[in-house]
């Protein structure tokens, strides 16, 4: 499906956060909270895990994400057990919907791991799955702890440069054109292409700026250093990451 372009009114309504975002349970379950401006959506976004963070990390860099919606839906699901007293449903908000260019939107749960997997869990994902189906979506459980370590580092480093600098538009330009003219390189040998005309201190963030906005390419596979090669990102450019069991998310 085609989103870029369209007016995001009425789903920025349906979907704003069906709940606010605490620690109460991390007496049992400990776990981190806090909120990052989402430049991606243009808001101050809040994650209950550092594992949700991974993933909206991952989110902020996939430049084909047109939008997404943190705790979008709420959603009843039956339930007959005697632990809900006489309640016959519970509510639950998923963690995640997300709008990427070409797919049809796609209603994630983020996990730590699929040993978390237990009898209401197992509820919860059918029933997403089939309140997912119902409006055409698609619906996963991924597990971005099951990334290799310097791949998350990588994703959280690249993170940091997504915001623009005030002096990136009139350095970016300049190493777009750099690099159509000398092709694939080290990220070190092309800072220094600029010397003496410019600091390759200065030019170091600028490079990383433009990976992150995907007008580079990078093997994020690999650990991300200075000499890491870059070229032009091309149309079908996509960082391959498996996340959990059988997920693949390409970035």
């Amino acid at each position: 499906m085609q989103w870029l372009g369209k007016s995001w009114a009425k789903e920025d309504v349906e979907f704003a956060p069906k709940r606010k975002v605490d620690n109460k349970s991390s007496k049992q379950r400990p776990h981190v909270i806090g909120a990052f401006h989402s430049h991606r959506m243009n808001i101050v976004a809040e994650y209950e895990s550092l594992t949700e963070w991974a993933f909206y990390s991952l989110l902020e860099l996939d430049k084909e994400i047109v939008r997404y919606y943190v705790q979008p839906v709420c959603i009843h699901i039956p339930y007959n057990g005697s632990d809900y007293g006489n309640l016959n449903f519970f509510s639950h908000v998923p963690d995640v919907l997300v709008f990427r260019e070409g797919s049809v939107p796609h209603l994630f749960q983020i996990k730590s791991s699929p040993e978390d997997s237990n009898e209401k869990l197992e509820i919860i994902n059918k029933a997403c799955g089939k309140y997912a189906a119902s409006r055409g979506w698609e619906y996963s459980v991924i597990y971005p702890r099951s990334l290799p370590k310097f791949v998350s580092r990588n994703i959280d480093f690249l993170a940091g440069f997504i915001k623009t600098r005030k002096w990136f538009d009139s350095y970016s330009p300049k190493v777009m054109s750099r690099l159509h003219l000398i092709g694939q390189t080290s990220i070190t040998e092309l800072s220094q292409s600029f010397i003496p005309q410019y600091d390759p201190l200065l030019v170091l963030p600028v490079i990383y700026h433009l990976i992150a906005k995907g007008h580079l390419w990078i093997n994020i596979n690999d650990p991300i250093n200075e000499y890491s090669l870059v070229r032009i990102s091309t149309e079908t450019d996509r960082f391959l990451l498996q996340i959990g069991e059988g997920k693949r998310y390409d970035l």
